[in-house]
């Protein structure tokens, strides 16, 4: 129960962080102009992306609410099933329900005007990533987490054992 109350409250935690990071964005920041925060090198830059990942199927209709929805409930079901089977540690729990709590927080922001906010805006010059949000770092940063606990981890092999014993027969053999 206690890898349950771990998962739900880093969701909401998630959730929360992303829905006032981007009411405080688009309230404080004017669209596409950037405030230098560190130099060039991290900017505030309120923008919205019509499609997923760095743009990408920008302008796609409902296709990418659709088949985000699908790989959230898709990624709910295995994770919690995972989780519930001990496939993946306990100590998953948290950025299982950061990871949930991030791609949650974006469909919600798209279900509502179609869009996700971003706004935070790092690079140098004109070589910058896209401009991303709190949400897209929690699902990034989690899913480094858990594969480095997943795979990267101790494994539970089993010991390596001597020789097998020689059966009291087999040592009657050998004596002759």
């Amino acid at each position: 129960m206690k890898i349950w109350c771990r998962l739900v409250t880093a969701l909401i935690i998630a959730l929360a962080l992303d829905g006032l990071s981007k009411l405080w964005a688009e309230g404080a920041l004017e669209p596409y102009q950037p405030v230098p925060i560190i130099g060039q090198v991290f900017r505030l830059t309120l923008g919205y992306n019509t499609g997923v990942a760095f743009g990408l199927f920008a302008n796609g209709g409902s296709w990418p609410l659709l088949v985000t929805g699908i790989v959230i409930l898709g990624l709910t079901i295995w994770l919690s099933n995972a989780l519930r089977t001990g496939e993946v540690p306990a100590r998953a729990g948290w950025p299982i329900g950061v990871l949930l709590g991030g791609g949650i927080g974006n469909f919600a922001d798209r279900f509502f005007d179609g869009r996700v906010t971003d706004f935070l805006d790092v690079g140098l010059g004109a070589a910058r990533w896209p401009t991303f949000n709190l949400a897209d770092s929690f699902i990034t940063l989690s899913l480094v987490y858990l594969m480095v606990v997943t795979f990267g981890g101790p494994h539970h092999a089993p010991e390596p054992r001597g020789p097998e014993p020689k059966a009291p027969s087999d040592l009657s053999s050998m004596d002759g």
